[in-house]
């Protein structure tokens, strides 16, 4: 049971008593769309519909002192609609799939938001449509029922009320009671309400029908061939297809020249370039493209045509897996404004690019001389017409730096050959260098990333001096040494220069030797003279070896010690001889005068 406490004004003048409960403005639901009602064929999304309680408390008139006591500070009730059924009725042409929808109760004033999900088909005609939505509910309409019980005697109180001239007598009852029981009696309402959607054309929407891919790998340059159908209801006319890359692949699109015209679509001459496209969109084997479009021109493009774009991809990416591209049409419209469609997501897979391994690395590069650098290389995917290129810095010089290679197969090896120089301040040890592959993708060559290797320059070219010739003090001799070639290759027209120094004196110190292998040994002669105060003991000179390398280029190897023994100075007896003449040819002048 439920505790009410009301007020009954009983006015003192005479009034009509009404037959029954009655009242104005009862419960009345209208609807209305919320958002837009615009749908293309082919949709399926949400159509958001308003419904709402138009009932106001205007006027009530009750039949009895005891409805208005149970409805005192209730009137609510009366212009609440209650369990409320919704449902949207569809048509041939737009199926409805939202089942019906129950609320327990609306009141005035309280819009409620419902979402009905529909489809529209794909043969349906541009135009208008109208739905039905159909509202029951139930609305009060008389109090049945009503036994009250009473806890408390009435109390009355009387006042004056003064309205502005008019003067009231006015008797207040006050009844306490408990609510023991009560039943109501309601009423159904059915409403059809006209609910109006709108199909429009379908703008020009390219859908992507296949994608012909060829030579996609990374680092290289591939091209693809769209074939797109126009899904919409409009013509696009004088339209291109636009792709847009991601940013580490470029388009470029095939010139108009090499374009083919789509089936039943005659390529016309380009009537004037869209803002934003440069003629290199249109003919890139002059101009380079933007890094991330390329525009195709196709013409007019009917609702329900094909046509075939073509484009070429620089892949300035390493690793292989599917990228996405987009695509979209800009185009005018049939009153010569410029539109645009979606874009169209779809995507290309591109193999991994060449991965390129060093297996070998021979240098016969000496320090201050020139040599041969042997590169053996093995790549994981075929290429075409390559080219190995080198790189180094000082104290490295190149010079030659290109090797032509030709067709390289996958999983074979193949050996660059370069000439680097090595300066006078290098010293014998390993130096890095870059080889870089270049090689014919599709029409136009392309580079890989570079590999280091390493390049190692061998010490100078190394003789030994053999053999410890003597010389005494004061003296002039031709002397003789062994050289001996301790390096790994031949060389010619070598010549031996040993560095004089005190107490040593020359006229001659060069010898040619000739040609000499590795270990052969060759005599070096030099004509030497010894001050008459040199100190007897072992010296070393200098011995430096000028020849020509494989090469051909003149180079000079480590000196050498030659090392020559000084013995004192021998006795004058050729001096002693002319003296013992010259007195003997004294005695015997002497003799003969007496």
């Amino acid at each position: 049971m439920r505790c009410a406490v009301f007020a009954l004004t009983i006015l003192l003048l005479a009034t009509a008593v009404a037959s029954a409960l009655d009242y104005e403005k009862k419960p009345e639901i209208i609807a209305y769309v919320y958002g837009s009602n615009c749908f293309e064929r082919g949709d399926e999304k949400n159509l958001m519909l308003v419904i709402f309680n138009t009932a106001y408390n205007e006027k009530i008139e009750y039949a009895d002192l005891t409805e208005a006591g149970f409805f005192n500070g209730r009137e609510d009730m009366l212009f609440t609609a209650y369990d409320i059924k919704v449902n949207l009725e569809g048509n041939d042409y737009v199926k409805v799939k939202t089942p019906e929808q129950r609320i327990p109760a609306l009141r005035p004033m309280s819009p409620l938001n419902l979402n009905f999900l529909i489809s529209i088909s794909d043969n349906a005609k541009a135009g208008e449509y109208e739905l039905k939505l159909n509202i029951e509910y139930y609305r009060i309409n008389d109090l049945k029922n009503f036994i009250p019980i009473t806890v408390e005697n009435p109390e009355q109180k009387s006042y004056t009320v003064i309205d502005n001239t008019n003067r009231t007598n006015t008797t207040v009852v006050v009844v306490r009671h408990l609510t023991k029981e009560y039943e109501l009696e309601y009423i159904k309402e059915t409403e059809t309400i006209p609910v109006k959607i709108y199909i429009e054309e379908k703008p020009v929407r390219l859908a992507v029908l296949s994608v012909e891919e060829e030579n996609l790998i990374g680092q290289s340059k591939g091209r693809i061939k769209i074939t797109v159908r126009n899904e919409g209801d409009k013509t696009a006319r004088n339209a291109y297809i636009v792709l847009d890359t991601p940013s580490r692949i470029e388009a470029k699109s095939l010139s108009l020249g090499s374009a083919q015209s789509p089936a039943g679509l005659a390529v016309q001459p380009v009537p004037s370039l869209l803002p934003g496209f440069s003629p290199a969109m249109v003919s890139p084997e002059t101009t380079s493209l933007s890094s991330a479009k390329a525009a195709y021109y196709i013409g007019d493009l009917k609702p329900g045509e094909t046509a075939t774009a073509t484009f070429y991809l620089k892949l300035n990416v390493k690793e292989g897996g599917t990228y996405p591209l987009q695509i979209k049409a800009v185009y005018f419209d049939e009153f010569g404004e410029q539109k645009e469609s979606e874009s169209t997501t779809f995507g290309i897979n591109v193999s991994d690019a060449p991965k390129i391994t060093v297996k070998d690395v021979e240098s016969k590069v000496y320090v201050n001389a020139k040599g041969e650098v042997r590169v053996t290389l093995v790549s994981d995917k075929e290429m075409s017409d390559a080219t190995v290129r080198i790189s180094a810095n000082s104290p490295l010089s190149v010079l030659s730096s290109e090797y032509y290679i030709g067709d390289i197969k996958s999983g074979e090896e193949f050996t660059a050959v370069f000439k680097l120089k090595a300066s006078s301040e290098a010293k014998a040890v390993t130096y890095p260098a870059e080889i870089r592959i270049i090689f014919r993708s599709l029409d136009e060559y392309v580079e890989l990333d570079p590999v280091r290797i390493g390049v190692k320059v061998n010490p100078k070219m190394e003789f030994e001096v053999q053999g410890i010739p003597s010389i005494a003090a004061g003296e002039e001799k031709v002397v003789t040494f062994f050289v001996k070639n301790l390096g790994d290759f031949e060389v010619r027209d070598a010549t031996a220069r040993i560095t004089i120094i005190s107490p040593f004196s020359s006229t001659d110190d060069s010898a040619f030797i000739g040609n000499l292998k590795p270990g052969e040994t060759a005599n070096a002669t030099f004509k030497l003279s010894v001050d008459s105060e040199a100190t007897p003991k072992l010296y070393a000179l200098n011995l430096e070896v000028k020849y020509k390398d494989p090469e051909g280029e003149w180079a000079y190897s480590e000196p050498a010690k030659a090392i020559i023994n000084v013995t004192p100075a021998r006795p004058p007896y050729a001096l002693y001889a002319v003296v013992a003449l010259i007195i003997l040819a004294a005695i015997i002048y002497y003799l003969r005068r007496r």
